[in-house]
């Protein structure tokens, strides 16, 4: 496969040209050779996460759990080869050109960045402040899952042997509403509570100035 054959969908595939090109020639890219090969190393990505104080603290003893959290191990691996597969414009599923084939690939770059955020998230002791910026930044992700999600249920056909049909957007639904309550029950309320606590003293601390002030004119008087 040649470099002049090839068309890319934006500037960062360009740049990355030749590797993308030398990989695509291994076949790489075809999802029976990626879909497997990805998967295998999801296994001991999981298995090392498993092995986390943090992570069995977060799981608390629960299959379902067990599956979710591998569920976003299998994505991270799957998602990085659709990341960079979809940088080539011949490598969509598009059989003619779209307008937003140049935001495809950065966009499973950033779904990436989410999930990676969610896999640091449950496998660390995080301080208060790094938590609730990484609990934004994933809850800003799943909001773009359930758009997803009431996408498809409203503009595809209810069919079961199609995956991407309006069923996914149920399974879709289902799926991120588990992982938006499970980042939901990990906000430390005590960072709020403590903010509060903070806030009454420099309100308590502002009206006895006031209260002094005023003392001090009424003597003067």
């Amino acid at each position: 496969m040649d470099l002049q054959e090839t068309t890319f969908t934006n500037t960062f595939g360009e740049a990355l040209g030749p590797l993308l090109v030398f990989v695509r020639s291994t076949y790489f890219f075809e999802p029976y050779v990626f879909m497997p090969l990805m998967t295998a190393i999801s296994i001991p990505i999981f298995l090392s996460l498993i092995r986390c104080e943090e992570f069995k603290t977060s799981a608390r003893k629960s299959k379902l759990w067990f599956v979710m959290y591998y569920s976003l191990c299998f994505l991270a691996t799957n998602v990085t080869a659709v990341a960079f597969k979809t940088l080539i414009v011949e490598e969509l599923d598009y059989t003619t050109h779209v307008w937003y084939e140049a935001f495809v690939g950065p966009m499973h770059f950033y779904i990436l960045s989410v999930i990676l955020s969610y896999l640091w998230l449950i496998s660390q002791n995080c301080g208060s402040s790094l938590r609730l910026y990484l609990i934004v930044y994933i809850q800003i992700g799943l909001l773009g899952g359930y758009a997803t999600g009431l996408y498809r249920l409203l503009n595809e056909p209810l069919n079961i042997l199609d995956p991407t049909s309006g069923v996914s957007g149920i399974l879709f639904l289902i799926w991120f509403g588990i992982f938006n309550w499970d980042i939901l029950r990990r906000v430390d309320t005590s960072h709020f509570k403590l903010m509060e606590i903070a806030d009454q003293k420099s309100l308590n601390q502002n009206l006895n100035s006031i209260a002094g002030t005023s003392n001090q004119i009424i003597e003067l008087n």
